[in-house]
Parts: structure tokens; sequence; C-alpha cells
């Protein structure tokens, strides 16, 4: 079962970042937003390669695993949500402030880290996340693209409340599958830029 999911929730990444890709491809002014969700996503997925095929007791397998995995927890997942709240508004974000964005959730990171409390800010980062996603909801104006994303925040938070309530790591990645699926049907629906107000 959990190879099953594990496999699952790497097709789903790379799913999403083909279908950004798309979409990136559609646009006529190059926009970073899209770049950041298939980057986002292919990071996603070769940390869930890194756990299919990688030996975590190897010493240098296991430090590269442990690295990919805090790749996609810390700095992909966010910069994912980011990137989908980003596209649904009329001003892109530029390529400057992405970076800034992401060397402050390294910085973060290593900060939390530090001082002990990494359980602690990967559950609050997890709530952020489901968050910035339901915040998105709200600039959405119809139903056709606010659906999936819904649905994709209520599978987002099962798949959190079963990593904390510890009913199973496969369970877990199917609900974040479903979560990811819906997130690039969401992606595929949006239209591509809203205008200015």
């Amino acid at each position: 079962m959990l190879l099953l999911s594990q496999l699952l929730f790497l097709i789903v990444c790379l799913g999403v970042a083909l279908v950004s890709k798309a979409r990136l491809n559609q646009q006529t002014q190059q926009s970073s937003d899209l770049l950041v969700i298939v980057l986002s996503a292919v990071a996603l997925a070769v940390s869930m390669l890194a756990q299919l095929t990688l030996d975590p007791l190897g010493s240098d397998s296991g430090t590269l695993l442990r690295m990919l995995n805090n790749l996609a927890i810390y700095a992909a997942a966010p910069m994912l949500v980011t990137a989908v709240g980003a596209i649904t508004r009329p001003y892109p974000i530029s390529r400057p402030a992405w970076g800034r964005w992401l060397l402050g959730l390294f910085a973060l990171f290593e900060l939390c880290r530090r001082m002990g409390y990494g359980e602690e800010y990967t559950l609050v980062l997890g709530i952020c996340c489901i968050a910035g996603l339901a915040v998105t909801l709200r600039w959405l104006k119809t139903s056709k693209y606010a659906t999936p994303l819904l649905s994709a925040v209520i599978a987002f938070s099962a798949a959190l409340a079963a990593h904390y309530y510890h009913i199973g790591l496969a369970t877990g990645l199917l609900f974040s599958s479903l979560g990811l699926a819906l997130l690039g049907q969401a992606i595929r629906n949006v239209p591509l830029r809203p205008q200015p107000e």
C-alpha cells in the first residue's frame, strides 16, 4: 500500500508540473508564478523518487534523502501554495521576490531546526499552507475555479491530520495525492492572469 501511494504521489506531482508547464507555454507575457509551480512540483516528485530509490540507512544516500525531503516539505510546499495564490491575483510576483521568499524559508527552517522546534515548525507550516490555499479561495470569483481548490484544501487537511494522528504514511500520501491532483485541476481551470482592477 505504501509503495502504491508513493508511486501515485510521484505521478500526480509530475502531472501537476506538466499541467503548469502547459499553462506557462500558453501565456503571452512571461510570468514566474507558473514557473514556481512547475519547479515546486518537480521538487516534490524528486523527493518522492529519492524515497523510492535511495537507501535511508546509507551514509551518503541517507543524507541526500533527508536533504530532498527537507527541500520538498520546507521549501517546495510553501512555494507551491504561494504560487497558486499568486496566479489568482492580477499582479505577478517578480523573480527577485521569489528568491527572497525562498531564502526566507530556508532561514526559518534552519532557525527552527537549531532551536529544536522542528516538529512544531512542520505542523505550523502545514497549517499555514492549508490556510494559504483557503485564503486563495476568497480571490476566486466562480465555483468552477473554487470547487477543485476547496476540495484540495480538504484533502490536504486530511493528509495533515493523518500524519499527526499517526493513521499511516500511506493514507497521508493518498490524501496528499488527491489534494495535488485537485490542485492541478484548479491550476488548469484558473484564468491565465486576471486584469488589474
